[in-house]
C-alpha cells in the first residue's frame, strides 16, 4: 500500500541538528538518563530547575534553527502529491511553534511533549493516523534517533532513519529504511 502520510521528527530531521543533549544533561546535572522521564518524575524546585535548563536550550535552538538539507524539496514533493505531513517531537509546543514560524513550515498536525505520551510511546502515531483516517501501513515515520525508530516500531509502522552522516547504530536495525538525506525519501514514497 502507498504511503499517504509522513510523520517527521523535528531536531536533526526537519531541522539540522542543533541540540547537544550531552551538554544539556551535564548542565542539568542529571547524568545519562532520559531528560523527559527525569523531568516527569521531578517535583517542586527540582522540576523548575530542570525545566529552566531545558527551556533555555530550546529557546536558543529556535533562534539558531536551520532546515536540514533537502527538507524544503521533500516537503514540496509531499504537498504536490497530496501526502499529509505531521511533526512529532519531544520538544515543547513553544519550541515547535517558534521553529515552524522561523522556518515557514506548515504541517497538517503537530504534536509536542505537552500533548500526551511522548516518543517512544506509540500513542502519538496512532492519534495522527486516526486523525488522518489512514491505516498504519499508509504512514511512515522519519527521524534521526532511537526514540523515533522505537516509536514507529511500537506503533507498528515503518520508519526511515536519517543518518545525518553517521554510521548506523545498533538500534537502527528496527528502521525499515536508512537514508543519507531527506530527498532519499522521494524514491521510497514513489
Amino acid at each position: 500500500m502507498a504511503i499517504r502520510g509522513v510523520i517527521f521528527d523535528m531536531d536533526g530531521t526537519i531541522t539540522a541538528p542543533y541540540f547537544d543533549f550531552a551538554k544539556i544533561k551535564t548542565e542539568a546535572g542529571i547524568g545519562d538518563v532520559d531528560m523527559l522521564e527525569y523531568l516527569r518524575s521531578a517535583t517542586g524546585v527540582e522540576y523548575e530547575r530542570i525545566h529552566s535548563v531545558l527551556t533555555r536550550f530550546e529557546e536558543a535552538g529556535v533562534a539558531d534553527a536551520k532546515l536540514n538539507r533537502g527538507a524544503r524539496t521533500l516537503l514540496s514533493f509531499l504537498a504536490r502529491h497530496k501526502i499529509q505531513t505531521a511533526l512529532l517531537t519531544r520538544n515543547s509546543r513553544k519550541s515547535v511553534d517558534g521553529v515552524c514560524r522561523r522556518l515557514k513550515l506548515d504541517f497538517d498536525i503537530t504534536i509536542s511533549r505537552e500533548d500526551g505520551p511522548h516518543k517512544p510511546a506509540p500513542e502519538p502515531i496512532w492519534q495522527i493516523a486516526k486523525r488522518w483516517g489512514l491505516k498504519r501501513r499508509e504512514v511512515l515515520m522519519v527521524g534521526d534517533y532511537k526514540w523515533d525508530v522505537l516509536c514507529a516500531k511500537n506503533a507498528g509502522i515503518p520508519c526511515a532513519l536519517l543518518l545525518n552522516g553517521d554510521a548506523p547504530p545498533d538500534w537502527a536495525k528496527h528502521a525499515k529504511h536508512h537514508i543519507r538525506r531527506l530527498t532519499d525519501l522521494i524514491e521510497i514514497i514513489k
